[in-house]
């Protein structure tokens, strides 16, 4: 039952302190790019549907996980009691939400960013906030549908951080998709943003041969700073997927390995942000 007790295990605390303190360093970076913006305005009209539009979208969607481990770290001295269905909905659905933020770089399985620098760049199709908006929200949906099936029909599992909660079984193959969701959406972006960047780099190689200017030269800083961004999930989130695809065979991952993919993963929106700032001109200034 949803109303069945359970608990915010206080043995979690350390990691909790832990995972509160990265994701709170992790907006650093944002909060640095709000004041350049504050100061320049020109940053704002040219960066709004790309980068800015990704660093706001992260920090709104993923705050409240990081208030969740900001609670837990400062109020969680003993056991606290709660229900599955909270525990469940604290745990995973503020993970998911989390997780979801780093679309703002994909459409079905494609990133927002990613997908609307493909089309205005390489098919001369611009896209604006609104579209920007809905390539974010699509690919949100398949993993929204799936936590919502395991709320309704999942098993009471035991968790470090509380537990029991509902979530499926490592035996179901729905299991495995979920992970496999969590693996792939990110390595899509990596390969969209690739296109973009080869398709300006071969711009602007021809027109340097052909003896004019290029005018392309920031759209490429622009292209080459969002690849480097869709790496970061894609090292961080993907390693995430693979290592729980595996431990569904009860193939514990090593130490050595997963803490520092579980560090990173923390640390994700903040890496994306420096990586503007180190590849753009305007930010460097």
């Amino acid at each position: 039952s949803k109303s069945e007790m359970s608990f915010y295990h206080t043995s979690y605390r350390s990691e909790a302190i832990r995972n509160a303190i990265l994701l709170h360093i992790g907006y650093l970076p944002i909060y640095f790019l709000a004041i350049l913006v504050r100061r320049n305005s020109q940053i704002y009209v040219n960066y709004k549907n790309t980068i800015i539009f990704s660093g706001v979208v992260q920090f709104f969607v993923s705050l409240p996980y990081t208030l969740f481990y900001s609670w837990f770290a400062i109020f969680v001295n003993d056991e606290i009691e709660t229900t599955e269905l909270v525990c469940t909905m604290a745990r995973m659905g503020l993970s998911i939400l989390n997780y979801v933020s780093y679309n703002a770089l994909t459409v079905r399985q494609e990133k927002a960013i990613s997908i609307s620098r493909v089309l205005s760049v390489v098919f001369d199709h611009p896209c604006d906030l609104k579209r920007n908006l809905l390539f974010f929200s699509l690919p949100c949906l398949p993993i929204l549908g799936l936590f919502a099936k395991a709320v309704a029909s999942g098993t009471s599992r035991e968790n470090p951080v509380c537990g029991p909660l509902l979530f499926f079984d490592n035996t179901q193959q729905i299991a495995w998709a979920w992970n496999l969701y969590i693996f792939a959406i990110p390595l899509i972006a990596v390969v969209l943003n690739s296109i973009t960047a080869c398709y300006l780099i071969k711009h602007r190689i021809g027109r340097l041969s052909s003896g004019s200017e290029t005018k392309r030269v920031n759209e490429l800083h622009v292209a080459l700073a969002l690849l480097l961004q869709s790496l970061v999930p894609a090292i961080t989130m993907s390693s995430k997927g693979y290592r729980s695809i595996v431990e569904i065979y009860a193939v514990k991952s090593p130490w050595w390995l997963k803490e520092p993919v579980d560090i990173l993963s923390f640390l994700t929106t903040g890496l994306n942000m420096v990586i503007s700032m180190m590849c753009i001109r305007s930010f460097r200034e």
